[in-house]
């Protein structure tokens, strides 16, 4: 064997040597270490607890059980505690278990145990028991623990995680309510009061693919189905980060910026159970009734605080933090970001005819259905459009038409240049019955786009440009 290469075996051996050495002194630092399989140095498994004190951050948590009341936190009775929570704390000291023992231990400084990241206090009926945890191994991944017997420990590092909470970790907070059939959405706030209904077939817009829109007075706007849904589910799908204060009082509420709130949120919705009406079937099952019952949600948001805002239930005295970002979109929202950027949503199945104006003249395609036999042999439908008489490609003008899509908002501004195109389609609905949609020239790169009179969005130019053509091709054919 090359020297070079005995010298570098002989220099990994050190390593290793040492490695284990360092780990070693890791373990126990100047004690004896007692080689164990795992075995459990506190068992309370099927133990009446009584008391439970823990010490941790610098703060001291003691909750009481009483098999009549269940857990209670005794410094304040009117403190809304989470049981479950605590359960499974409880839970945690069923059995601990450790892997190695360190006897002799004379200093408990080299551990943490003089001053344990938690100190743990159990009374049960049959005895008292104590759990201090220090300092977590610099290898394996473990803590060392003392429970009172002159040995130190070493279990798993994640017994730790069971002690790590403070006082407001254990608060029940309020349950937000499952708001899924909404029918008003209302924000009330300095800056506007926004209403928000939504409308099934409503006959509020030329399509039904449209349910919300903001109701001003008499006066309904269309708005756009998604944005609104995810605006509104700022609040339906809102989660407390986290309670702040479980019994404000006037002058807390007043500090938290909820005696006059920058915003009310209120959300008006229906939920729907089955009821047994008392009669059966034929077979003798039950016949259930479908019951709506109308609810009101109601949410005041306060002030700022970093990146939180603090909130409330209407009426509770608990407040809590909420993501500021909900905050802003309730208190800051433009109603111009939950318009419709669709340039057309029509229901060709609705359309029976349209009038095509180009270059000042205006050119009337027809929709007939005919009846034609399919390759199975049994009859079927199509749709067929003619332009005085000859059959036209029409369903692809169509097809683009409602597949445009916008490049940005023109709201608030007229049309100054010449017209493009103009579509007007005549439709068998009982509102809506005609819909018309036309482009005009705004810069190289865009059109704006007129929907029933209101010029408020732009589309393509270069898309635009496409579809005259192919409309100049049909005609001109």
């Amino acid at each position: 064997m090359k020297r070079k290469n005995k010298l570098g075996l002989l220099l990994l051996a050190l390593v290793v040597v040492c490695a284990a050495a360092f780990a070693a002194l890791q373990l126990s630092p100047n004690e004896d270490v007692t080689e164990d399989t795992s075995f459990s140095i506190l068992s309370l498994e099927g133990a009446d607890i009584t008391q439970l004190s823990w010490e941790y951050g610098g703060e001291r948590l003691t909750f009481v059980y009483d098999a009549d009341g269940g857990w209670s936190y005794p410094a304040d009775s009117a403190f809304p505690l989470d049981s479950a929570l605590l359960e499974s704390i409880a839970n945690a000291l069923d059995s601990v278990t450790a892997y190695r023992t360190i006897e002799g231990v004379d200093d408990l400084s080299q551990y943490g145990l003089d001053e344990p990241a938690a100190a743990v206090e159990v009374a049960t009926q049959n005895g008292e028991y104590s759990l201090e945890i220090g300092d977590e191994t610099a290898i394996g991944g473990q803590r060392y623990v003392s429970i009172g017997d002159g040995s130190v420990y070493l279990t798993d590092t994640s017994l730790l995680d069971a002690f790590s909470y403070e006082l407001y970790d254990f608060v029940a907070e309020e349950e937000i309510p499952a708001m899924i059939a909404l029918t008003a959405f209302t924000v009330e706030s300095d800056n506007r009061d926004l209403e928000l209904v939504y409308l099934e077939d409503s006959g509020l817009a030329y399509s039904d693919h449209y349910v919300w829109f903001q109701r001003d007075g008499e006066d309904y706007i269309t708005l756009d189905t998604e944005l609104t849904e995810s605006f509104v589910g700022n609040i339906t799908l809102l989660a407390w980060s986290q309670c702040v204060d479980y019994q404000a009082d006037e002058a807390a509420l007043a500090e938290y910026g909820l005696d006059e709130p920058a915003a009310v949120v209120t959300v008006d919705y229906v939920e729907t159970t089955q009821v047994d009406s008392g009669l059966t079937d034929e077979d003798g099952d039950p016949i259930y009734e479908t019951l709506e019952t109308d609810y009101t949600f109601v949410l005041e948001i306060g002030n700022y605080d970093g990146e939180y805002c603090y909130a409330r239930i209407a009426g509770s005295d608990m407040v809590y933090y909420i993501d500021a970002t909900v905050a802003d979109a309730m208190i800051y929202l433009s109603l111009d970001s939950l318009l419709p950027d669709d340039i057309l949503m029509l229901d060709g199945d609705t359309v029976e005819s349209v009038d095509i104006t180009l270059d000042g003249e205006t050119y009337h395609v027809e929709k007939t259905m005919e009846e034609i036999t399919g390759e199975d042999g049994n009859p079927t439908e199509q749709t067929v459009w003619t332009l005085d008489g000859v059959e036209i490609d029409f369903q692809s003008v169509l097809s683009a038409l409602t597949s445009l899509t916008s490049t940005g908002s023109g709201s608030g501004l007229a049309p100054e240049r010449s017209e493009e195109i103009r579509f007007l389609f005549h439709r068998n609905t009982d509102s809506f019955q005609t819909v018309t949609l036309a482009f005009y020239q705004y810069d190289s790169a865009s059109c704006l786009v007129s929907l029933n009179g209101e010029a408020r969005l732009f589309a393509s130019r270069e898309d635009v440009v496409s579809i005259v053509e192919e409309v100049n091709a049909l005609v001109l054919d």
